[in-house]
């Protein structure tokens, strides 16, 4: 078919069409000829798919197009829950937009950090380290936050002579990822099928500052507990102990 049958059976306008030949969201058209377009009916459902996708499922174009890449051309009743919540929720809490790689010298050299202290972090998974051809290593700008944080905690003391290497800031991350595994399962087990997409994100993204500020009281609340019970156990054996020498 040419375009304009195109255009009337999917109802969408040819310059729609053209933007999303650009943008990779449709497949070139066959062209036996200059200045001849030849479409068929996976352009078709394409399209369809598309503009279900957007009207019903209220997911950007980024999204769609991910989704297509990586699953083709699936109904939208078989589309998972929230998909490209990821990049949405990524998006609102300002990742997207400080994707700028931070060389690790840089890091080194503001930070304290050795170089090897922070190729042994990349070592056990918790950041990720990049090479580009000219042999320059980057991170992440959230892995130059977490590598520049983690420094400051040892200036002030807990340092790896003290057993506060990367050994125990590996325990951090277990802990962080098993929090994250409680919270992403019941998300999606609570409101994937009555959210969609961009609300969830909404909701995500507002939520995670809050929750951190709770689990932060928490944390206080619970390490206070500890101590108080650790004092009390050494004054209990003390005690016993003066019993015993008496």
């Amino acid at each position: 078919m040419k375009m304009k049958e195109l255009e009337d059976r999917s109802g969408i306008g040819r310059e729609t069409i053209r933007y999303y030949i650009r943008e990779g969201l449709l497949p070139e058209p066959e062209r036996p000829k200059t200045n001849v377009a030849i479409y068929n009916e996976s352009h078709l459902h394409r399209l369809n798919l598309i503009r279900t996708l957007q009207r019903e499922r209220f997911l950007p174009l980024g999204v769609i197009r991910r989704l297509i890449e990586e699953a083709g051309d699936r109904d939208p009743d078989m589309v998972p829950g929230l998909f490209g919540l990821e990049i949405m929720l990524a998006d609102r809490l300002g990742a997207e937009a400080n994707r700028t790689p931070v060389d690790v010298e840089k890091i080194a050299d503001e930070s304290g950090m050795t170089l090897e202290e922070i190729g042994e972090i990349a070592a056990e998974g918790i950041i990720t380290l990049n090479e580009d051809p000219g042999g320059r290593r980057t991170v992440s700008a959230q892995d130059a936050a977490l590598l520049s944080t983690w420094a400051r905690v040892q200036s002030l003391g807990f340092d790896p002579r003290k057993g506060y290497g990367t050994p125990y800031l590996k325990q951090y991350q277990a802990l962080a990822e098993a929090l994250a595994e409680f919270d992403v399962t019941t998300f999606y087990d609570r409101l994937a099928d009555n959210q969609d997409t961009d609300r969830a994100a909404a909701m995500a993204a507002a939520s995670i500052p809050l929750s951190l500020e709770v689990f932060g009281h928490l944390r206080v609340k619970a390490i206070l507990k500890k101590v108080t019970e650790r004092n009390a156990e050494v004054l209990q054996q003390e005690h016993e102990g003066t019993r015993r020498s008496a």
